[in-house]
């Protein structure tokens, strides 16, 4: 049977998230996180789903930089820019003149 090597620090446990289903609490830490609130708000959305669409998106560049060996995994990827499709608006059928 070993023992652990009193000498050795202690692995450190991955950060996880908390379970499915519970509360994560963010605190606004300053004017600048605040006014990027404020900003996704402009769509209508209230803040938990403000923060919820930030961490899809972060999630989704972090993902791909690993998946594509720009990054190595678990490190934070370098994002310099973003990809934005120009908004085309849906004709309905009622507005025909």
């Amino acid at each position: 049977m070993t023992t652990a090597n009193p000498t050795q620090p202690p692995t450190k446990a991955p950060n996880l998230p908390p379970p499915v289903g519970r509360s994560l609490s963010v605190r606004v830490l300053d004017e600048g996180m605040y006014d990027d609130l404020r900003l996704i708000m402009q769509t209508g959305c209230d803040a938990s789903a403000a923060v919820r669409q930030a961490l899809l998106i972060v999630a989704n560049v972090y993902y791909e930089a690993w998946a594509r060996g720009l990054t190595p995994p678990g490190m934070t990827p370098r994002v310099c820019g973003a990809t934005v499709e120009r908004h085309r608006a849906v004709r309905q059928s009622d507005q025909d003149v």
